[in-house]
Formats: C-alpha cells, structure tokens, sequence
C-alpha cells in the first residue's frame, strides 16, 4: 500500500513566514546605531526610543534653541561635562508613560557625573512627565557654583514636573534661582515625584513655588531630606502642606509686602524648621495679609521650630496686620528670638505682634517655649488675649510682654 504523503498548508507556512519577517524587520529596526550628539538644536526635533539600550549619547554640552521632543522609552546617556541648556528660545518636552519612562543618566552610575539640565525659557512646552533623571549635578553651567543639580530652573522659567523620578545629583535634585525677595514660581505642576540619592537637598526652591509641592512625592535617602525654602515674598493664596519630611526656611520669609497682599496657611501636621535669623511674617505694612496655622491634636501639631534647638536660633514669626485670620492653634513654637524685625533689640520674641504697622492674633492650645527673650512680644498692637490652655517654658525675658 503506497504511503499517504503528506501536504503542508500552504496558508499557514506563508503566515509563519509573513510573522517571522515582521520579527526579523523589528529587531533589526530596534537595535539600529546608538547616536552621538554634540550641536546645538536650532530647529523642531524629536528624539525617539529607536533601539535596545541607550538611543542617544551626549558628549558635549548642548543648547536647545527651539523645541525639543522626547518620546516615550528613549533613553539619554551624557558623558562627563555634558549637558542640556534650554535658552529662551526653546523647549523641552519630555513625557513618557508609566510602562515606558524617559531616562537621562550619566555614562557611569555615580552621583555628579554629568552637568544635568538647565531650565532658562518660559515656554509653556517645558513638561517632564514620568523621566528619571540621575547623576546630574557635576559642574555649574555658568560659574554659579551652588548652582548645580540635575535640574536647575531658571527664576523666570516655567516647567512642569509630574511622575518623575530625580536621583544621585551631584548637589540638589531640582533648584529653582532666586533670592529671599523674589515671588515668583517657575514651578507650574508638581506630584507624585520620587527624590533620592541627591547629595544635598532634594529640593531648592523659594515660598512661592511650596505652594504646588504635593502630599504624594517621596523624599528619601537624600544627604539632607528636608525641602529647603530660602525665603522669598507670598503674594496670593498659599497653602503649605504636611510632606513627608519638614520644610527648612533659610531667610525670611515674608506673606505679602506692602500693597501686594498675600496669604498663608499652614496645614495640620507640618514641620517647619528655621535656619539662624531665618524668619516668618507678615510683610511691611502689608495690612491684608494674614498667616493662619490652625493645627490639630497629635500626630497633628504644627511645628516652628530652629535647625538646631537652641534658644534664639531663628527670629520667631510676626504679624504686621490685624486681620481675623491670624490664628494660631494646636502649634508648637520654640527657639526664636534671635533678632528684631524692626531693629529694636527689645522687640524680640517667639511671637511678634506689631512692627511696621500694628498686628493682633488669637491663639489657643499651643506651646511657647525656649525663646531666648519673651514668648510674645507686642508692640503697636491691641493687648493679645492668651487663653489658659497656653504652654510656655523656659523663655528668658517672660512669657508675655505688651509695650
């Protein structure tokens, strides 16, 4: 009997062929030639996820002088001293997805190998959504020399930052420029960022820019994980809110300042530490303003406090208006005194009422301790009323004192 030879279906073997080509084709597309890049950006230009492993090599510092798009997956690597500066001529838009993040790192995997990104246009493109950036921070780019992190932003910039994970600068994660009075805020969006490895702090910022600092970004592991706030003006609504690790104020911070009225609320729970002569107040003469830090019971208190607990170490807060919203409850202040806002050395205190122009507040179920003069102190001001369920210890010159 003759075998019963066998037919392949021709259908199917072309299908597996078709398939197989598409593989082939595909890994050939995706492990295509790394690029090199050292020119400036002068025109539209997209840099896209084209390959396995690392798309694109930095190895000078580049400028950006129109917009640059970076798609999702694409992966940058900056050889040492490289480095991305966007004049006020371009952008940056770099959005990945969850599954696909954008990465930027260094050609080695140590804190400060590379210079990082320089923010200095206002462009409403600027958007880093779901980017790592590492290992930033090696060098300034313009002499600058606390100026070094991985992203640094340009006083008049504007950026958003969502979703991103900043890790292993050689100094700060992000610092925004400016000085303790300034008021502007280059940050326009911020959440659920993830900070770590940064040799300094993760943040350096000035008061307006807390305003957008969200509940859900994680700061850990960094040298200093604390926020740093080195001073700035308030003018608008302003609410701070409880992170995971404290705020630290460098200088003064003002709410308001003369006729530009500001506001401030302090959520339950925050900590809020004070470099020396660091300070909060309402601004000069600024009448309609107001700071209200109304916390609650434990773990809830709020907290102003000095880097370094020691009597005096920072100037206390102080109202200059008599606004309503002046309150203060279920707070802990301690260690101020360090020094006037006024220039009167006697005008000194944990609490100050009246300055520049008159100030009142109410406060209950607090803690005054540890001034290096009075606990509150007030001058061109109606009498305070302190109600029983005051704390106070240990402040040198007397809790109360009314001029």
């Amino acid at each position: 009997m003759k075998a019963k030879s066998y037919q392949p279906n021709i259908f199917l073997s072309s299908t597996a062929i078709y398939l197989v080509m598409i593989v082939f084709l595909s890994a050939c597309h995706r492990t295509s030639s790394v690029i090199t890049f050292c020119d400036t950006v002068t025109g539209a230009t997209t840099w896209s996820n084209h390959r396995d492993g690392v798309d694109y090599i930095i190895s000078c510092p580049i400028s950006v002088e129109a917009l640059l798009t970076i798609e999702p997956g694409t992966e940058i690597e900056f050889a040492s001293g490289a480095g991305i500066i966007v004049s006020n001529t371009g952008s940056i838009k770099a959005v990945g997805t969850f599954s696909q993040k954008i990465s930027m790192h260094g050609s080695t995997d140590v804190a400060g190998s590379w210079k990082g990104i320089f923010l200095n246009t206002s462009s409403l493109n600027n958007k880093f959504d779901f980017c790592t950036i590492s290992g930033g921070g090696q060098s300034s780019f313009d002499g600058h020399t606390d100026w070094k992190a991985n992203l640094r932003v340009a006083l008049s910039a504007r950026v958003e930052l969502t979703n991103c994970d900043i890790s292993k600068s050689g100094k700060d994660g992000v610092y925004v420029e400016g000085f303790d009075s300034d008021e502007q805020n280059s940050i326009t969006s911020f959440s659920n960022n993830t900070f770590t490895g940064n040799l300094n702090y993760p943040l350096s910022i000035l008061g307006a820019t807390v305003n957008e600092l969200d509940a859900s970004s994680v700061y850990i592991g960094n040298t200093i994980d604390k926020v740093l706030v080195r001073g700035g003006r308030l003018f608008g609504a302003h609410v701070w809110k409880k992170l995971g690790v404290h705020y630290l104020v460098q200088d003064i911070l003002s709410v308001g300042y003369y006729a530009d009225n500001g506001n401030l609320t302090v959520n339950p729970g925050v900590t809020i530490e004070f470099a020396g002569g660091a300070g909060l107040c309402t601004g000069d003469y600024s009448t309609g303003s107001w700071m209200k830090l109304n916390g609650s019971s434990p773990p809830n208190v709020i907290t102003l406090t000095g880097e370094t607990a020691l009597a005096g170490w920072w100037k206390g807060i102080a109202f200059q208006s008599t606004s309503p919203n002046n309150q203060i409850s279920y707070t802990i202040i301690e260690y101020g005194g360090h020094s006037s806002y006024t220039g009167n050395t006697a005008q000194r205190g944990n609490i100050m009422a009246g300055a520049w122009s008159a100030g009142s507040f109410s406060i209950e179920n607090s803690n005054i301790t540890n001034s290096a003069a009075y606990g509150v102190y007030a001058t061109l001001a109606p009498s305070i009323f302190l109600p029983v369920s005051m704390f106070y210890q240990n402040n040198v010159s007397g809790n109360y004192y009314h001029e």
